[in-house]
């Protein structure tokens, strides 16, 4: 699908898991995030949610309802709606804090409907408010996650999960898979892919001339204790260094992510999720945006979850979200900009 003329752009919100925090941090980031003569948003959820967060909290913002969405119908300057619960033959029900196959229905429709319109080329980026994967599963039981999801959706052969905050990047060679089972799914055609897809988000989507990355060991001080780094890891950067990437390591990871949060690097390669979101929550957990690298369009959401705990009360932090819609919005302009 060839993309949109960069005359304006549109950004598409789902609601998450409606019985979370997700409209409450979705609404807060828009009343921030203003669209412009630019840019359009589109908010995809069920409406009964919204409508109950205004009467439990205040929170609202005017959005402008539509049937049927299309490239024409998206002006820029306006947030609009679309409710899901047509699509689901009026189930717009949910429960507030609880884990049922209603609150799943709705997220997952959300997100599908969402997906469909970035690959009809109709919206250019989606921002993905928080889902409860268990909620998912009752009604898709291969539901692992929106990376996964969203990549099978688009047939993506490559694509990554990365971290993006002002300070510290980071993306995942493994994913949500058993520390025991790291070691056998590395190989240097993968972690190659990962580098050559951090590269083209920090210069495409981030606006970086010359990017440096830097790949994470896999062992404790890496060589002195495995030989992934010798037979796995150091042939994938020779790789992404014959294509004139800026690549380094492998570096043992317990001093790479200091060094690269006081700037020595743009991006690292995290050898296993915990690897890279132990430090990482820990200097951004605020700022921190999860980002799905090699769809055919901009993916962010927040990097936390749906905090059932604490929905509809007003009380949920929108900064991680509001991080998310404004990194969409950096990634889709200066993409269109470099056209």
């Amino acid at each position: 699908m060839k993309r949109n003329a960069c005359h304006s752009q549109v950004i598409a919100l789902t609601m998450g898991d409606p019985g979370g925090i997700g409209p409450e941090i979705l609404v807060k980031a828009l009343q921030k995030e203003k669209p412009s003569r630019r840019l359009a948003y589109l908010v995809i959820g069920a409406r009964q949610a919204f409508k109950t967060l205004c009467q439990k909290t205040g929170l609202w913002i005017p959005f402008k309802t539509l049937s049927v969405v299309s490239r024409k119908s998206l002006r820029p300057g306006n947030i609009y709606f679309l409710d899901i619960a047509e699509e689901l033959s009026g189930r717009g029900s949910f429960e507030i804090g609880a884990l049922c196959p209603g609150n799943g229905r709705q997220a997952l429709a959300a997100i599908e409907k969402a997906a469909d319109l970035a690959l009809r080329g109709i919206v250019d980026a989606i921002v993905t408010a928080p889902v409860n994967k268990a909620a998912v599963r009752l009604v898709d039981k291969k539901f692992i996650g929106h990376t996964e999801f969203l990549a099978g959706k688009a047939r993506a052969r490559r694509f990554a999960m990365m971290f993006v905050s002002p300070r510290l990047n980071v993306t995942l060679a493994t994913i949500h898979v058993p520390l025991k089972k790291v070691s056998g799914l590395l190989d240097p055609k993968s972690i190659l892919e990962k580098i050559l897809l951090t590269e083209e988000m920090l210069r495409r989507g981030l606006g970086m001339r010359k990017p440096r990355i830097a790949v994470c060991a896999l062992n404790p001080h890496g060589k002195e204790s495995g030989d992934e780094e010798t037979k796995v890891i150091e042939p994938a950067i020779r790789a992404a260094r014959r294509q004139g990437i800026d690549a380094t390591g492998p570096f043992s990871a317990d001093l790479l992510f200091r060094a690269a949060y006081h700037g020595k690097y743009d991006a690292l390669i995290a050898m296993y999720h915990d690897q890279a979101l132990a430090p990482f929550k820990l200097v951004a957990f605020h700022d921190g945006v999860n980002v799905t690298l090699g769809l055919p369009y901009v993916r962010t959401s927040p990097d936390h979850g749906t905090a059932f705990d604490i929905a509809y009360r007003g009380k949920a932090d929108a900064s991680s979200m509001l991080a998310a819609l404004r990194l969409a919005k950096k990634a889709v302009l200066t993409k269109c900009s470099r056209k």
